[in-house]
């Protein structure tokens, strides 16, 4: 029997070959692409918040001058920057500091503050924001404390929400939308308040983002709040997750939607698969008959 070759098939038969080896590369395609694998992030947004009162700077980022005479409590942004090393450079009147920070997320703030205990010049600690989508009528309420303050707790409608927080570090959690009464005090103590008590509107679909600044010895304690918005998931959610930099861990998101991705596009390639080898037996069989 002599080889079987493409161009010895009739019209009808090397079509039905060619529909084939089409079919099985779209599919091997579509499971390069399959869902629940999105592509590497090419950036994020970037907000750098003035958390020293009392002070005007100058900023720059890369090297290039981004701002000049930025006011306490003032906030630049959204910046949009490439994924990967970035250089912040902030100068006071008597003072200049850099530091590095890495984009790699969505969405990052960088906040300028004074450290626990006063220092001559004060320092720059970089923050990850949540912005992962919340279910319909909850809002994301993260407090970051950039204080000159020891550790604190942070209440809320006179409960403690957030224990023993130090500087430079933040907590975040989900609660209804509602305004509530927020206030900063010492760990473990209940006497006046370092800061607050105020009243914080929290909407749904947003995070609600607060930075205690200042030092409450010169009155200069303050709060910056930052809102963003936030896609809903229109399902229910737990009262409370709390999350952040407080010694707490996230729960992992997406694996369970990843893993069944990878599943249903195995699937598709196995069913395209089959097709097509039936296909072309179907061809090869009313060649040799």
């Amino acid at each position: 029997m002599s080889p079987l070759h493409l161009t010895s098939l009739p019209r009808t038969a090397r079509a039905s070959v060619a529909t084939s080896t089409l079919i099985l590369l779209s599919a091997v395609a579509a499971q390069g692409v399959a869902p629940g694998r999105p592509a590497a992030p090419q950036g994020g947004e970037v907000f750098v918040v003035q958390g020293v009162p009392g002070s005007t700077v100058d900023v720059k980022l890369d090297g290039d001058s981004l701002r000049s005479d930025l006011q306490a409590e003032g906030i630049i942004g959204p910046l949009t920057l490439e994924a990967g090393d970035h250089t912040i450079a902030f100068a006071g009147d008597d003072w200049s500091i850099s530091s590095a920070f890495q984009v790699a997320d969505a969405s990052t703030d960088i906040v300028l503050h004074w450290p626990a205990d006063v220092t001559d010049e004060p320092e720059v600690t970089v923050f990850t924001n949540d912005v992962a989508p919340i279910a319909s009528g909850k809002g994301r309420l993260t407090v970051a404390h950039t204080a000159v303050v020891p550790p604190a707790d942070v209440r809320v409608d006179d409960k403690v929400l957030f224990a023993n927080i130090a500087n430079g570090e933040f907590i975040s959690s989900e609660v209804a939308a509602d305004t509530y009464s927020v206030d900063i005090v010492p760990t473990g103590q209940s006497g006046p308040p370092l800061l607050g008590p105020v009243a914080l509107p929290v909407k749904g679909g947003q995070l609600t983002r607060v930075f205690a600044i200042g030092e409450p010895r010169d009155g200069s304690m303050s709060a910056v709040i930052q809102t963003l918005p936030l896609s809903s998931t229109g399902s229910p959610a737990p009262d409370e997750v709390a999350a952040g930099s407080a010694g707490l861990v996230a729960t992992p998101v997406n694996q369970t939607a990843e893993s069944t991705a990878d599943g249903r596009g195995q699937l598709v390639l196995a069913v395209c698969f089959m097709a097509a080898v039936g296909m072309l037996l179907t061809a090869v069989r009313r060649r040799l008959q």
